[in-house]
């Protein structure tokens, strides 16, 4: 298939193209001009340098050329002008303040509604017949216990998650109103090897191989990990199944209490270390609760590959 990628230069857009590319696919990264040095070791057969701003301009012109080839997408990319119009597949991962103070930005986060609007008339303009965004389980907000998939009522506490919910609602009708199916992959917590690891895995592994405590809160809330490679192959399956369609729920479907989790980071890290549970207060009614539901993934015939301590090992 040929597919474009919104957001290919972040932690899971720059796996996905990976994941993509390896399986056979041509693959199209959209990237902000800022983030042009980035692409070096993209793998991708095309990159286009275009501002969120003007995603809908994606097809204003054509470019007919050749790709570069699949042995040669090591090299400096060829900066093309607009793709042709028969793509298949449109991923749209980029996303403005994804961390931090912007999360409860609400401009920042509305400016988000109308990207995922221009992205979805530039995947009509280049012929995608899907559209696949990416959701997060911060749409719930804090759900206690299993979080079936189409049933649990969303409640988002910050800005964030209901900008997400936003985008699904409103990008569904578009897409219906467009003739192109639309997949909602709700994304839990992935990890794998990055650069200046902000989560809390990163945090812990850090902390232990400076030889420092983790100060942590109870970690009592469940949690699910998912390592990054699982991710790719889930939302892979999501690009080529005709079927898929809707919401899905992207975890690893083993959940357990987030201490049980940390504590075996600590034993594939520095066995005996001392972590500090209950040293941070946490706020009950902003603890997410991790525990998705995952048939309709399932059903697609995914299964998790990695188990959790053989990820840590790889971080």
């Amino acid at each position: 298939m040929r597919i474009i990628i919104t957001g290919a230069t972040g932690f899971l857009g720059k796996a996905l193209c990976k994941e993509l590319t390896e399986n056979g696919h041509e693959v199209t990264a959209i990237v902000r001009p800022e983030s042009a040095e980035k692409v070096k070791d993209l793998e991708v057969s095309r990159v286009i340098e275009l501002p969120l701003e003007e995603l809908d301009s994606l097809t204003e012109q054509e470019d007919n050329r050749e790709p570069e080839s699949h042995d040669s997408r090591k090299r400096s990319k060829t900066r093309l002008g607009e793709p042709p119009k028969d793509y298949d597949v449109f991923f749209h991962l980029a996303w403005n303040g994804s961390g931090g103070e912007a999360r409860n930005d609400y401009g920042v986060q509305l400016g988000n509604l109308r990207y995922m609007e221009k992205a979805l008339k530039a995947a009509k303009g280049c012929g995608c017949k899907k559209f696949i965004g990416a959701g997060s389980q911060a749409e719930y907000g804090v759900v206690h216990g299993k979080a079936p998939e189409g049933m649990t009522a969303p409640n988002p506490f910050m800005m964030y998650g209901a900008a997400k919910l936003a985008c699904l609602h409103m990008g569904r009708v578009l897409a219906e109103q467009l003739g192109i199916a639309f997949v909602w992959p709700r994304i839990y917590s992935v990890y794998g090897p990055r650069k200046n690891d902000p989560t809390l895995l990163g945090y812990v592994a850090q902390s232990l191989r400076e030889g420092k405590t983790p100060e942590l809160s109870a970690c009592e809330n469940m949690w699910d990990f998912m390592y990054i490679t699982d991710f790719t192959r889930a939302m892979r399956l999501l690009s080529e199944n005709p079927e898929a369609e809707g919401v899905y729920h992207v975890a690893s479907g083993d959940a357990r209490k987030l201490r049980e989790f940390v504590e075996l980071e600590r034993d594939v890290i520095k066995p005996e270390a001392e972590l500090k549970f209950g040293a941070r207060k946490a706020d009950e009614k902003r603890t997410f609760w991790l525990e998705p539901e995952i048939s309709r993934l399932k059903g697609l015939g995914f299964q998790c590959e990695v188990p959790f301590a053989q990820g840590i090992q790889l971080l």
